[in-house]
């Protein structure tokens, strides 16, 4: 029997937690419900390598049609089951490592699911039917699944197409080089830079592909999000790490020289903008033409296995939640060889790799 973690088996509980509510609830700050709004659940699809299998109700009957084949369960089954998948999930105290479910297992395919996570290239996690009490509506919009129960997820996964490169000021003997390189700490390797002098000057987003879709951002967002990253790479302090506190320096050094007595959030809504485009859709390796993918929002797993929308239709809550929830992150050393110093066309440079995670 197939073993998963804490992330992948909150996707089948969030989908069992959905069809027992019949409801998706609204989020606002600090991961609580919107008093009183939420959004009636018509229909939930969830899609596999060569089939789909979609969940629509009848008062308390859950109506499943997978493959040409229909059938009917009560909804206090997936409310048990639902309830069971939780308990499992809380009684393995490590954030880390795989382990079984068996009764979900076997509930699952008797319903004709058989992969826990759905199976889709997109950011698009759960499709769900809704619909709005203001408009009465029915959009079917594609969510993004993040969970408290496990480690926090990735926003921004490092990849050599999220490479900058920075060139130094001045020029370091073999001996320095090597002293740097074998630091593993950054925050002493640029100790170590600032001892002999060294300034960096950013030169290029390494991806040319990542470098335009940040510009469609913003136009200087690419050095923006360089300066942040150097900001990161210096810092020895973990609590400092957050993506708000970061733009909050960015916007203390104002190096764009915008009006901020005219609009002081200015760098805060740029770096809000990136953070819901690459939540929605957005990729380093892929021009980014706003196709949205989880063009819903996202949904949250809390850490009590209640279930909370951020829906990009309410754009200020969205925004809010992604720039108070994410953090960089150092990625792996030994693949990026962050802070390295190497020699490209006469000049000496290094480069720093971009990670975003969710801090909860």
């Amino acid at each position: 029997m197939k073993s998963y973690n804490k992330g992948e088996w909150s996707e089948p509980y969030l989908l069992l937690k959905l069809i027992a509510d019949q409801k998706l609830y609204l989020g606002k700050e600090n991961f609580e419900k919107v008093e009183g709004l939420f959004y009636r659940i018509i229909k939930i699809l969830h899609f596999e390598k060569l089939k789909s299998t979609t969940f629509s109700f009848d008062g308390d009957i859950v109506i499943i049609d997978s493959n040409h084949s229909s059938f009917k369960l009560p909804v206090k089954k997936f409310i048990q089951i639902s309830k069971l998948t939780l308990d499992r999930i809380n009684n393995v105290k490590t954030t880390k490592g795989s382990f079984d479910i068996p009764e979900l297992m076997e509930f699952l395919n008797s319903i004709n699911i058989q992969e826990v996570k759905s199976k889709s290239k997109s950011k698009n996690d759960i499709t769900l039917q809704i619909e709005d009490p203001n408009t009465f509506i029915t959009p079917t919009l594609g969510f993004s699944v993040k969970s408290q129960l496990g480690r926090p997820a990735t926003l921004v996964n490092a990849s050599n197409a999220t490479n900058f490169t920075y060139l130094l000021s001045k020029k370091l003997s073999s001996f320095q080089i090597n002293e740097i390189n074998n630091i593993r700490n950054f925050s002493d390797k640029f100790k170590i830079f600032k001892k002999y002098g060294v300034e960096f000057t950013f030169e290029k987003v390494d991806s040319e592909k990542f470098n335009i879709n940040l510009q469609t951002i913003d136009y200087n967002f690419p050095k923006l999000i360089s300066d942040i990253l150097m900001m990161y790479y210096v810092n020895d302090i973990t609590s400092e790490n957050t993506i708000e506190k970061f733009t909050k320096k960015i916007t203390e050094k104002n190096e764009f020289n915008y009006n901020l007595n005219l609009n002081s959030e200015v760098y805060e809504m740029i770096v809000k903008r990136f953070l819901v485009e690459y939540a929605l859709g957005m990729r380093a390796s892929e021009i980014w033409k706003r196709d949205y993918q989880a063009d819903g929002g996202y949904l949250i797993v809390r850490e009590d296995g209640e279930v909370i929308c951020y829906h990009f239709y309410f754009i200020r809550n969205f925004e809010n939640y992604l720039f108070q929830n994410t953090k960089l992150e150092t990625p792996d050393k030994n693949r990026y060889h962050m802070a390295e110093v190497f020699e490209e066309n006469g000049k000496q440079k290094i480069r720093l790799n971009l990670q975003i995670r969710f801090i909860t």
